[in-house]
């Protein structure tokens, strides 16, 4: 699988136009956004009530924590990147003028997809346990308890003591270079699979070497998108804070439903930037069937 050679202004060019997907078809491409969500947020309702649950009586036992809770917490994993190559789906199928609806968010489960998705995410869970155990390793065996033991201190009312790690400056370029690779590799393999059919291995190994050839243009999207969740946040904030001031008016009730729309479709509009922004990039990198090398970049519109 070959991999494009792509000018650092790229990022820009996929930024703009993740920013203006769903246009052809809003009703499909956002409700699946809005049905990404609904179903991540059941599944964190049943954590927490099991959590809850298994907190009611004290300390659960570690047999009864590792049977109950991490088989749910794996899944909740697991389903990620599922939903997420169905998210891009969607996103394709309306861009390429198809018809669609907002429950193929759940494609990869008619079409073949779900198992080799699914395996992604039983690999960023070994991602994760990966970088937990090097940063332990760079912070110091001490440093994550008193860090726990911290913030139960700041949940608690009292004044936390930040524990200082033992190399500060390598911990942070150690976190910044393993947070970039694990997330390209992630988001650029979820395409690979959905739509080129890639193995496990192939999709991961292709993302690595796309990482490292493209990293200019992957940053420079990456930059863009954080800056921009930023800007979208205190937006969506602002709009919260004049949402429950009118809505107080009239019921708090009224306040409480115009707030949650509003993170609800914050929280929509993120993931379509983010899934379609991924999917952009992996037709664009990637010399596979059916794709086309990417278009100039000819500056953002205001």
């Amino acid at each position: 699988m070959q991999v494009r050679k792509l000018p650092v202004a790229q990022g820009l060019a996929w930024f703009r136009a993740a920013v203006d997907l769903g246009a052809r078809n809003p009703k499909a491409v956002f409700g699946a956004a809005l049905l990404f969500i609904l179903v991540l947020y059941g599944l964190a309702i049943v954590l927490t009530v099991v959590a809850m649950a298994l907190t009611s009586t004290g300390t659960p036992s570690p047999m009864t924590f590792l049977v109950v809770f991490v088989p749910l917490f794996i899944g909740l994993m697991v389903l990620l990147p599922i939903l997420i190559g169905g998210l891009m789906h969607v996103i394709r199928e309306a861009e390429s003028g198809r018809p669609v609806r907002a429950r193929d968010l759940f494609a990869p489960f008619s079409n073949g997809r779900a198992k080799g998705l699914a395996a992604l995410g039983a690999l960023q869970i070994v991602f994760a346990i990966v970088g937990g155990m090097l940063m332990v390793a760079i912070a110091g065996p001490n440093y994550w308890s008193e860090y726990v033991t911290a913030m139960r201190a700041a949940m608690g009312g009292a004044l936390p003591v930040m524990p200082e790690p033992s190399h500060p400056g390598l911990l942070l370029l150690v976190q910044i270079a393993f947070n970039y690779f694990t997330y390209a590799i992630m988001l650029l393999s979820v395409p690979l699979v959905m739509f080129s059919g890639a193995k496990l291995m192939d999709a991961v190994m292709a993302s690595l070497r796309a990482s490292v050839q493209n990293i200019g243009a992957n940053l420079v999207a990456a930059a863009l998108f954080v800056l921009g969740t930023i800007a979208a946040a205190i937006a969506a904030a602002l709009l919260v804070w004049i949402a429950s001031l009118l809505g107080g008016l009239v019921h708090q009730m009224v306040a409480t439903v115009l707030s949650m729309a509003i993170m609800l479709a914050f929280g929509a509009v993120l993931l379509v930037v983010l899934a379609g922004g991924s999917y952009l990039a992996w037709r664009d990198t990637f010399d596979a069937p059916g794709t086309q090398p990417p278009p100039s970049f000819g500056g953002i519109e205001a």
